[in-house]
């Protein structure tokens, strides 16, 4: 019957075109998967990023610490030596406190550099976890998309079932309607059935006319969403590695200021 031809060719096109958005859907969701994966790895170097920033804090804090240490000895043995002890000439006594002011002056000096280092290296550990936030944004943009593509094939797989099923039932109709010999009971069954879904299915076309609009209306909106979703992680691609090249000079600058401290208070405040 040409309308049971009809809507058996009608059902195979819509299953095929069920499949192939299926089979596109997947691989949009391995390419956003290794899109997940990349910037997990991101993340968790950012993270370790953070654990050194924060792993060079402690020292400069130390170093900073002895150097405030040292400037108040140097203002002690100062106090101690604002009278002259009996017995020591005046201008022997005016050398001693210039040298001890001089030794002042430079603990000042060093401890003053050695907290400056302090702040550049917790500078260097807030700049490290905004690099983190701006890898979790990234991850958290990557799994929405996952997710999103993941609820567009599970919304593709009811409706490939109930397309199946249709197909089966007018094949099922068909054999009926070509058995040989005729079965004047079947074919009366078969022709209620016809009518009872030519019924149905006009209920159908109207109902999928309004889901139609909406799917369309949804579309729209993914598509969107996704543009969103793609600029975010593309400005975010680009932001993170100049990020990463500054901490990574940043690291290294405090590397070199540690050492420089630290040799600086081996060596003491020049007398």
């Amino acid at each position: 019957m040409p309308h049971l031809e009809q809507e058996t060719a009608r059902l195979q096109t819509a299953i095929q075109a069920l499949a192939s958005q299926q089979t596109s859907l997947s691989a949009q969701m391995t390419a956003q998967q290794q899109a997940v994966a990349t910037a997990q790895t991101q993340r968790a170097n950012a993270q370790n990023g953070v654990a050194q920033a924060q792993a060079r804090v402690s020292p400069l804090q130390a170093a900073a610490a002895a150097a405030d240490e040292q400037v108040a000895e140097a203002e002690q043995d100062l106090r101690d030596a604002a009278e002259p002890p009996a017995g020591i000439p005046p201008a022997e006594w005016r050398a001693r406190l210039a040298a001890l002011r001089k030794k002042l002056a430079s603990a000042k000096t060093a401890a003053t550099a050695a907290h400056a280092k302090v702040t550049e290296a917790q500078q260097g550990v807030a700049q490290a976890q905004g690099q983190v936030q701006a890898a979790d944004r990234q991850v958290a943009a990557a799994e929405a998309a996952v997710q999103a593509t993941q609820a567009a094939i599970a919304a593709l797989e009811p409706r490939r079932k109930e397309l199946q099923a249709a197909l089966t039932e007018i094949e099922r109709l068909n054999t009926e309607i070509q058995r040989d010999p005729l079965d004047r009971l079947i074919l009366q069954q078969v022709a209620a059935q016809l009518s009872a879904r030519t019924a149905t299915l006009e209920e159908s076309h109207l109902a999928a006319r309004f889901e139609l609009e909406d799917a369309e209306a949804l579309l729209a909106r993914s598509i969107t969403r996704r543009d969103e979703l793609t600029a975010l992680l593309a400005g975010l691609a680009t932001q993170i590695p100049p990020a990463e090249a500054q901490a990574s000079a940043a690291q290294q600058a405090l590397a070199d200021a540690e050492a420089e401290v630290t040799a600086a208070l081996q060596e003491g405040p020049l007398s």
